[in-house]
């Protein structure tokens, strides 16, 4: 067989009698370029059509807009965390009401007081992890449930290791509502809102710093003893720890309303329920479905699969899997940041908190003392210190009031949490993170360092509280500041 020529066929179509047979062709060969072209267009529309369109999680957010969910959780993040203050700084209170019932030394009273910091320290790292596995909201209804369980339990108890033993297991709890809650609330929020929201939460730290001793105030004013046993009785101070607890569980209560988080669950392969929770917030922002804003599908997130499905698994490869996300933190280039930043924060700690919790002690200690004989801190510590460890002096009447003044002295320092926050926002804009930061703390190590030679009242109180003050303010700000540091996804 010969083969095909090509020459031929051209030659054939340049020939003068074979024009009326070309147009044709050259029409059709038009006509069907046409027609392809009209195909392709046309076809991802088609597409699109069958597929809806996905949306990103954070623009489905700008859509809804800001509403009555993003309310919900502002509060609800809120009274958890009064809950966290009222079950940790709480104990500054109760350490000084319970000495006569459980016959507490200064070092039984810093046990007392460091027990639920303890689990807090121990468990943080656990609960966080579990709520990335399992879900922030469950992770927050059973701890919340399950530490004020324990908190009613720890009221009952008679003797002071069965009580600093609950509140070790209380601290082990509320870990969970500590070291998720920022997380919960900035996932119902836009990235615009997400700084605002979390400043406005930090504001109920500062509530929590005044319900303390303003719940204190009024009842342990109250004088009264219920004998229920030889060696038990119920005082207005086991009263006040039931008082305490009604922040958490208004939020629990909340809680039982509110959906999962459905970034959480985007991340989790739940596209379905994401878009569920998605549509609830939309609901009840505007009182419309999400199609009819024209969502029909979530777009997934970028995830860590195998890492969020390994709660099966025994509990040896569960610290296996956090060890592996653990270990790029002391490895260059993390370790000098996440170092810097670990002391920094304990510091910051060791101040607001460490020392605030002795705060009502020394200011009761404070009330005592006479305009004639004024005493520095240093001597009122040294002088309780003696009073609380002479133990073979049986014949020393036990004491556990606590004065007006220190009441109010703690009051005043919970509202000055709360200007504080109210007020950072605009200081951070004036002079930038890192100058706060910075000038806070010079300014509270000037307070510090005075209060051992200053001896007027008013003096002391004002010193002690900007002391304690400006590290508290700075933990969030320095919390901030560690996201950017160390990226919180290594992967």
């Amino acid at each position: 067989m010969a083969p095909h020529n090509n020459f031929s066929d051209i030659k054939l179509a340049i020939e003068p009698n074979s024009h009326k047979n070309v147009a044709p062709s050259v029409e059709n060969i038009e006509n069907s370029s046409s027609a392809r072209n009209a195909k392709e267009i046309s076809a991802p529309s088609t597409s699109q059509d069958t597929q809806p369109l996905q949306h990103d999680y954070d623009t489905v957010l700008d859509i809804i807009g800001y509403g009555r969910t993003q309310w919900l959780m502002l509060i609800t993040s809120g009274l958890l965390l009064m809950m966290v203050i009222n079950e940790t700084m709480g104990m500054s209170i109760v350490t000084i009401a319970s000495q006569c019932d459980f016959a507490t030394t200064s070092g039984d009273k810093a046990i007392m007081s460091a027990a639920s910091f303890a689990g807090i320290v121990l468990f943080s790292y656990v609960w966080g992890y579990l709520s990335d596995a399992t879900g922030r909201r469950r992770i927050l209804l059973f701890a919340t449930f399950g530490g004020s369980l324990c908190a009613l339990i720890s009221m009952f108890m008679p003797s002071f290791w069965y009580f600093v033993f609950m509140r070790f297991v209380v601290g082990c709890f509320i870990a969970g509502p500590s070291s998720t809650i920022y997380a919960f609330l900035g996932e119902f929020h836009a990235r615009r809102h997400n700084a605002l929201a979390m400043n406005y939460a930090s504001l109920f730290v500062g509530l929590g710093m005044t319900y303390v001793p303003a719940i204190a105030w009024l009842v342990l004013s109250m004088d009264w003893s219920l004998q229920l046993s030889d060696s038990f009785a119920f005082r207005p101070w086991r009263l006040m720890m039931i008082v305490n607890l009604l922040p958490g569980l208004i939020a629990a209560c909340i809680l039982l309303m509110l959906p999962e988080s459905p970034k959480l669950l985007l991340s989790l392969h739940k596209d379905e329920e994401a878009l569920a929770a998605a549509n609830w917030i939309c609901k009840c922002n505007t009182g419309k479905d999400l199609k009819q804003l024209g969502v029909k599908k979530l777009k997934p997130e970028r995830t860590m699969v195998d890492k969020v499905h390994i709660t099966s698994k025994s509990c040896f490869q569960t610290v296996k899997h956090i060890w592996q996300e653990t270990r790029p933190l002391v490895h260059r280039p993390y370790v000098l940041n996440f170092l810097l930043s670990c002391v920094t924060m304990c510091g910051l700690f060791f101040s607001s908190n460490g020392m605030g919790l002795w705060f009502p002690e020394i200011q009761n200690r404070l009330s005592m003392t006479t305009a004639e004989n004024p005493e520095t801190i240093c001597q009122i510590i040294i002088d309780t210190l003696n009073d609380r460890n002479d133990l073979t002096n049986t014949s020393k009447v036990c004491v556990d009031e606590i004065s007006d003044k220190s009441y109010i002295d703690s009051i005043s320092m919970g509202l000055c949490y709360v200007v504080g926050y109210l007020l950072i926002g605009g200081i951070i804009k004036l002079f930038g993170r890192k100058a706060t930061v910075i000038g806070s703390l010079l300014l509270s190590t000037v307070c510090g360092v005075t209060l051992f030679w200053l001896r007027n009242p008013t003096a002391i109180v004002v010193s002690f509280i900007v002391f304690l003050t400006l590290p508290g303010l700075c933990i969030s700000l320095l919390g901030s500041g560690v996201v950017e540091l160390v990226p919180t996804h290594l992967w």
